[in-house]
């Protein structure tokens, strides 16, 4: 993945006006906040394997398994979805439209279900957003410029 991320991310060595290639990926600010957009080619997500889910509503955590408390409202995502910033502020990647990222902050209460890969979050994205779960890492190293 890190060699996909690598190419994904950086811009191509020829910027003169004969071999201008766009860029994979399309970083900007957004103005009052702390995070920046990412926008991708159709060809980056798919080499970087872009897949997404739909947040649902947030309802009681459920007995079985490691969970919050039964009965705690939690909204549950795929556990791939979460990022970890260096100082442990978690995150996910939301879609806001087609090829296009923005970090949203979470707050997960816990990890757990029948396997462990399911995130219970205490501060999500309302329900009906759609999240990145595969790409995550690709798309954090696009927008902190890792590779220019």
């Amino acid at each position: 993945m890190i060699t996909l991320a690598s190419a994904a991310c950086t811009t191509p060595a020829s910027n003169t006006s004969s071999g201008h290639k766009d860029s994979p990926a399309t970083v900007e600010a957004i103005p009052g906040k702390d995070v920046k957009k990412v926008t991708l080619t159709e060809q980056a997500a798919h080499r970087v394997g872009i897949a997404t889910v739909t947040v649902g509503a947030t309802q009681p955590a459920a007995p079985a398994g490691p969970s919050p408390s039964p009965g705690t409202p939690a909204t549950v995502v795929p556990y791939s979805a979460v990022l970890y910033d260096a100082n442990g502020v978690t995150w996910v990647y939301t879609v806001p439209q087609p090829l296009t990222y923005v970090r949203e902050k979470v707050v997960v209460a816990t990890v757990g279900g029948a396997r462990g890969t399911d995130a219970f979050l205490a501060q999500a994205p309302p329900a009906g957003t759609s999240i990145v779960t595969i790409g995550v890492i690709e798309l954090w190293g696009a927008e902190l410029g890792v590779g220019k």
